[in-house]
């Protein structure tokens, strides 16, 4: 099976690199509305953290904007 590769795309279609930080579920398991809420990190080590329950989008706390996740293999 091939690696997926993780991308955030923000203001101006900047691209970079992204890899999973954190991963953390809520919800009740009696129920099937149960989500994960993500956090990823950059080369850099700047933290963006999930802003929406599809999981595809993301704010960085040092960067202006909301990013989107690019999923790529």
């Amino acid at each position: 099976m091939d690696t997926l590769h993780l991308f955030l795309e923000g203001p101006g279609r900047e691209t970079i690199p992204v890899t999973t930080l954190d991963a953390e579920s809520y919800g009740s398991p009696q129920v099937t509305n149960e989500a994960t809420r993500r956090t990823l990190v950059d080369d850099n080590g700047n933290i963006a953290e999930q802003t929406d329950k599809s999981g595809y989008r993301y704010q960085f706390r040092e960067r202006f904007g909301i990013w989107s996740l690019i999923v790529s293999d």
